[in-house]
């Protein structure tokens, strides 16, 4: 299906404007569909015929004419002509039961008096408005003349001659409809869509307004009451995390203290680093809480070409591999939506991986519209394709062990991440060719 078919505005669209077309034919269908019935019932009835006869044989030849113009009314066409016409149109029933009938009704009703009922050789059902209808009825009268009577199907005619008028309001009174459905049914949803995909990125977005039918009404209501209990949720999560920091901080510096008495030195060593991984792993844990709930993207920007060269120039005076050549054709300002700080600990958490995992690490940024990308590439044995997603979760390692020396907590992707889409972007991870991994930061570029 075409990707605009996935629309909800324009799904309801289409559905108003097959109702508007089904609306029409059938509108067309029931005023044009033949209804079964004989077209002689379209004539004056054989009583009427007799007494128009009657009367024009009564007058005298002065007066005829004043009576013809009287019976001229409404949709009804009476004239007078000498004798009747060779006309080759089809007269009688047909062969009809029923017409056949209801023309021994006029013979009856006529009193003798010859007639005939003939049918227009390709007249259609509605000509022009006033014009004579498809059949008409001719009966001989005693003063030799013949009385013509045919009758205009002037409903019919209206309708069809103001059959664009009468589908361009049809048109207009659905397409209000359609558009009051729009405004009561895909704008709302719109509204939630958008509040979703915000809520992702700041979970003190505002709240949804409460307006429109009950059902848009309690659909808002209960996402403010989610966006609500999740906010608790994990503020809740990071308080508790940070309280148990705190409590195990205290019996860290207890155990610390205690470390000092530890007779053999390789021991008390070996005792003092274990105590420093765990204070290290509690503030990673806690960094990603927070994260986690960070506010949306800030309103500070950060000069991604300095924040590198400055990194680089740290991690080569440490004695680490880490370069970052740069980028040719690239004069374009390299500014992101985020503050310093949040950059350097992605990129410094990244770093750290590449330099732990491939030996190296090399540093690339560009922009790309109006979004800023960092790559953060190594040569090590990369990751198998199936691992690549699962890389970013929290505590997930492809090392089973949780050792500083082997690769830590797995928490430096996932806070990275984290990070990064607080500021409205986000990190991708994907294999390189020749072996390695490379990392992807994406931030949102400003002039600033």
């Amino acid at each position: 299906m075409a990707s605009w078919l996935n629309s909800l505005a324009v799904r309801i669209g289409l559905i108003f404007a097959l109702g508007l077309l089904a609306l029409q034919v059938a509108f067309a269908a029931v005023i044009l569909w033949p209804d079964g019935r004989p077209m002689v019932f379209r004539l004056v009835s054989p009583e009427e015929a007799a007494a128009m006869a009657r009367a024009l044989e009564t007058v005298s030849d002065t007066q005829r004419p004043a009576v013809v113009e009287a019976l001229n009314a409404g949709s009804q066409i009476v004239h007078i002509i000498p004798d009747f016409p060779d006309d080759p149109v089809a007269e009688g029933g047909g062969g009809s039961p029923r017409i056949e009938r209801a023309f021994a009704r006029y013979a009856e009703a006529l009193e003798g008096r010859p007639y005939r009922v003939q049918a227009r050789a390709g007249h259609g059902l509605a000509g022009p408005i006033g014009s004579p209808g498809a059949l008409r009825l001719l009966v001989g009268l005693g003063t030799g003349e013949v009385l013509v009577v045919e009758r205009a199907p002037v409903l019919l005619q209206r309708i069809m001659a103001r059959l664009f008028v009468l589908g361009l309001i049809a048109t207009l009174i659905l397409g209000g409809v359609m558009l009051a459905c729009l405004l009561q049914v895909a704008r709302p949803a719109r509204r939630l869509a958008l509040a979703s995909r915000d809520l992702a990125r700041d979970m003190e977005t505002p709240d949804l307004p409460v307006r429109g039918a009950r059902e848009m009404r309690a659909l808002a209501r209960a996402f403010n009451q989610m966006k609500g209990d999740i906010r608790s949720l994990m503020a809740e999560r990071t308080r508790v995390l940070a309280a148990i920091a705190h409590d195990l901080r205290t019996y860290l510096t207890r155990l610390r203290l205690r470390t000092g008495f530890i007779a053999d030195d390789q021991q008390r060593a070996k005792a003092e680093a274990d105590l420093d991984e765990m204070g290290r792993l509690l503030d990673d844990t806690l960094l990603f809480a927070r994260s986690s709930v960070a506010p949306g993207a800030s309103s500070a920007s950060a000069d991604v070409a300095q924040e590198l060269a400055a990194l680089v120039a740290v991690r080569q005076e440490m004695g680490e591999p880490v370069t970052a050549p740069p980028a040719p054709g690239t004069d374009a300002p390299l500014t992101a939506a985020a503050p310093p700080l949040v950059l350097r600990r992605i990129l410094s958490n990244l770093v750290d991986n590449a330099v732990r995992y491939g030996g190296a690490a090399e540093l690339a940024a560009w922009r790309d519209d109006d979004r800023i990308r960092i790559a953060v590439r190594d040569r090590g044995p990369g990751a198998p394709p199936e691992a690549l997603d699962r890389m970013l979760e929290p505590f997930e390692r492809l090392e089973p062990s949780r050792g500083r020396a082997t690769g830590g907590a797995g928490l430096g992707l996932s806070i990275a991440r984290a990070l990064a889409q607080a500021q409205g972007g986000d990190l991708t991870v994907s294999n390189r060719g020749g072996g390695g991994l490379e990392v992807v930061v994406t931030l949102p570029a400003t002039d600033a």
